[in-house]
């Protein structure tokens, strides 16, 4: 008789496995995996989310296992209120079919999108599958306690331009922006979302610099606020994050680290920072050394170019490596030889609003306009010229004709509103005819 009640009782347990428990007091815990995991980290993954799952995971729970990329599941269990599912042999028993099934899909190479110059390395699409969950999951079970094993740099095939890999980052711009002006955007109202507590895992060193990191960790920590949620973690840890997961620990909000969403920003772009911090000094430097630089000692190599104002006013800046080359402006922020950082449409203050060339370029064939593209000036608009080049900070002014900008209109007709910017007097490189006159 005790053997026959022992089977009975797993039947109806294993029943219970099967049929989601519609128990709506149990706890809800999401994992969204990459797909492109390196192959290094996935036996820790593995191991972790078995032990996670046979041995911490709280009674009364249900765990849902996702394809964070491509939105598909891989394994759901539930976890039921019994004292029998206390035992790790137990769960590791029941649940093996959704081990297996992870296993499966840990073990598979999936093959990522062509893309040349995105990697896809643990990519995930975090803003989808968000909705995703918030999609199916009803408010009224929340919270759900989300695990996010991947990188948090987006990146995306179908839309390229909202990546962060090589140091980009959304503007606050994109936390204002519905849903269908941007993939970082939210349509909805918060209080019919599920409250979703993230911890973020990731693997490796993806920054170009910690203010990179700095600055994506900011932008996600204000994502996850707006949808009603909170990222409570982010760390390259696997058995932080999981005891953090175990334990719901909060994380630290948003204003006790001294973000805030800058309400000013509305311009959906992409934003960038540099390999290192230092390199912006000549951006924010009031004053350069009074002695002006000598010519470069070298024609061809990087070259940082930027423009700033004192007028409230929207100027823009073009540049081309060379005649016939990818123009960068504030609608093509990137190109094989470099990027566009930033549209300043007032003043940028001590800002400059500017345009790197990280692949070697030659200075006397670089292209460069500065545009009056919206507002009034009397006298018409006045600014700096600072160009970086081997090693070298050069400085120039700039002054275009028109009082009234043009909305970025080019053509024979509309040359007063824009001004070229002469690269070459302003690194003091000789004409050939002042090469010759020099000669003995």
């Amino acid at each position: 008789m005790r053997n026959f009640c022992l089977a009975l009782c797993l039947v109806l347990t294993a029943r219970a496995v099967e049929a989601p428990n519609q128990n709506a007091g149990s706890q809800l815990f999401v994992v969204g995996l990459s797909p492109y995991l390196e192959r290094s980290v996935k036996d820790e993954v593995f191991r972790g989310l078995v032990r996670l799952l046979v041995e911490d995971l709280p009674l009364n729970s249900k765990l849902s296992i996702y394809d964070a990329f491509e939105l598909k599941t891989i394994t759901q269990v539930t976890l039921p209120d019994s004292r029998v599912f206390s035992s790790s042999k137990t769960r590791a028993n029941q649940f093996a079919p959704a081990i297996r099934e992870l296993k499966a899909f840990l073990a598979t190479d999936h093959v990522k999108p062509a893309n040349k110059r995105l990697h896809f390395e643990s990519a995930l699409h975090v803003p989808q599958f968000a909705d995703f969950i918030a999609d199916n999951v009803k408010a009224s079970e929340r919270p759900v306690t989300v695990l996010l094993v991947g990188s948090p740099l987006y990146q995306d095939p179908k839309e390229p331009s909202f990546s962060m890999i090589d140091g980009y980052f959304p503007s606050d711009g994109h936390l204002q922006a519905s849903r269908e002006d941007s993939v970082f955007g939210f349509t909805g109202q918060t209080n019919r979302q599920p409250a979703m507590t993230v911890y973020w895992l990731y693997f490796g060193d993806p920054w170009m610099s910690d203010l990179h990191k700095e600055k994506v960790m900011r932008f996600w920590t204000l994502y996850f606020e707006r949808r009603g949620g909170e990222l409570a973690s982010f760390t390259q840890d696997l058995p932080t994050s999981l005891q953090a997961v175990c334990h719901l620990t909060p994380g630290t909000p948003a204003a006790a680290r001294g973000w805030a969403l800058d309400s000013r920003q509305t311009k959906l772009e992409m934003l960038r920072v540099s390999r290192s911090v230092e390199v912006t000094d000549w951006i924010t430097r009031d004053t350069l050394p009074e002695m002006a630089p000598q010519p470069p000692t070298v024609m061809i190599g990087p070259m940082k170019i930027g423009i700033r104002w004192k007028d409230n006013i929207d100027l823009d800046l073009y540049s081309a490596p060379r005649h016939g080359a990818e123009t960068l402006f504030f609608q093509h922020t990137r190109s094989p030889e470099g990027y566009y950082y930033k549209d300043h449409r007032h003043s940028p203050g001590r800002e400059y609003e500017f345009i790197e060339f990280e692949s070697p370029v030659d200075c006397r064939e670089v292209e460069a306009f500065v545009n009056f593209y919206k507002g009034s000036r009397p006298n018409g608009p006045r600014g700096e010229v600072r160009i970086e080049f081997d090693g070298r900070i050069y400085s120039g002014k700039f002054s275009i004709e028109a009082t009234e900008g043009n909305q970025g209109r080019t053509g024979s007709e509309q040359e007063q509103f824009w001004t070229r910017i002469p690269v070459r007097e302003i690194l003091r490189i000789p004409t050939s005819t002042e090469r010759a006159s020099n000669e003995p």
